[in-house]
């Protein structure tokens, strides 16, 4: 018995409706591309059209599908922006506890008392220095 993959399957029908296989690979399933009668080249697997380009010597090479491409430019530029929101959230909080801290600092008479706002003032502006090593290397 013969077993027959879905891919197949979808390859074969396209074949029968005209589509003309190409001697180009997806580059993200690595399958067969092929052609339309409009001169679409697409990916019968990821179901997707890919972009193809010729390079200085008139060869063909396939790249990305467009869609792909912009997803994931879509996704990077959301996750640089919900990461300077959440940076920017989180250094006014900490410079609104240095101004508490601050205020209780001043009218402060005991010393034990001092000393340990003194030692949270140095860490809370230890930890706004990574914060801003870190928002400004992109992390």
């Amino acid at each position: 018995m013969i077993i027959i993959k879905e891919e197949a399957k979808k390859m074969a029908e396209l074949l029968r409706s005209g589509h003309t296989m190409l001697n180009l690979a997806c580059p993200i399933c690595n399958n067969p591309l092929f052609r339309n009668k409009d001169n679409e080249i697409l990916c019968p697997i990821c179901n997707k059209r890919v972009l193809v380009k010729k390079d200085d010597n008139n060869q063909q090479i396939s790249n990305m599908s467009l869609e792909k491409r912009i997803i994931n430019n879509e996704k990077l530029i959301k996750t640089k922006i919900n990461s300077d929101i959440k940076f920017k959230s989180l250094k006014k909080i900490i410079e609104e506890k240095i101004d508490y801290i601050s205020q209780k600092l001043k009218i402060e008479t005991q010393i034990d008392l001092i000393e340990r706002y003194v030692k949270i003032l140095t860490k809370i502006y230890d930890l706004l220095n990574k914060i801003d090593d870190n928002a400004s290397a992109g992390i």
